[in-house]
């Protein structure tokens, strides 16, 4: 089976393990891949929809994966037991709907051994939940497929919980020790983000009656502060 570069920089971070539960799974790739490379003995394939898990059952007979994968039909983590809680992949979805899985299942994600998460937005404030709430991020790693760059994030529960400045959230303070080859199209991506936030902010009208902030929002100073240090951190390499 060949997994575009999103789905194989997942597969690559998979430990050896027991059970892998791949939550919003789609197509099923991910499980069938780590049973049949022997990544994991078991794997359960879980999503929302009932569309997916067909897509799923149909991949799982094409490829020889009967009796290795399951799938599971709920919301988050809620079909997943207590004891298949190995090691959990969540990906392709926002960041603060994994958050919300998380948070839901909040006893689940901490018994995991390592949770697997690519967020496709919003990484600031799933790295920000995390820490706060106890799980380390113990790695990230970058992805590029079709054209844009994904991450994702290893992290376990130590309930050890920390507090870090706008800046770490945002970009991704292990990513800067990473030595990904992707870091500098990563920054410069994120730079252009920030820019065309500030120049947003700063050609609309001051008397504009705005809607509340999100929030995971991040006020045009802070936004500043950050874009001025990935320029100069951008200048260093």
């Amino acid at each position: 089976m060949k997994l575009n570069n999103r789905l194989r920089t997942i597969a690559a971070e998979i430990p050896y393990c027991q059970t892998l539960a791949d939550i919003g799974t789609d197509h099923g790739y991910i499980p069938i891949y780590a049973v049949k490379n022997r990544i994991c003995r078991k794997a359960l394939a879980s999503d929302l929809r009932i569309g997916p898990l067909e897509k799923a059952n149909e991949n799982i007979r094409r490829y020889g994966a009967e009796g290795q994968v399951e799938t599971r039909l709920g919301n988050g983590l809620e079909p997943i037991l207590h004891s298949e809680c190995d090691v959990i992949v969540i990906s392709g979805m926002g960041g603060l709907l994994i958050k919300d899985i998380l948070s839901k299942s909040f006893d689940k994600a901490k018994q995991a051994e390592l949770l697997l998460l690519q967020p496709n937005n919003a990484a600031d404030a799933l790295r920000k939940w995390l820490s706060e709430n106890g799980f380390d991020i113990l790695a990230e790693n970058l992805a590029l497929d079709a054209g844009k760059i994904y991450c994702v994030i290893s992290a376990k529960w130590t309930g050890s919980t920390a507090k870090k400045d706008d800046f770490s959230y945002y970009v991704g303070e292990k990513l800067l020790t990473s030595g990904n080859p992707l870091l500098t199209a990563y920054l410069e991506k994120k730079l252009k983000e920030l820019d065309t936030i500030i120049t947003g902010r700063e050609k609309a009208k001051p008397d504009k009656v705005r809607r509340a902030p999100a929030p995971n929002d991040m006020d045009t100073e802070t936004c500043i502060m950050i874009r001025d240090r990935i320029r100069s951190y951008l200048e260093t390499m």
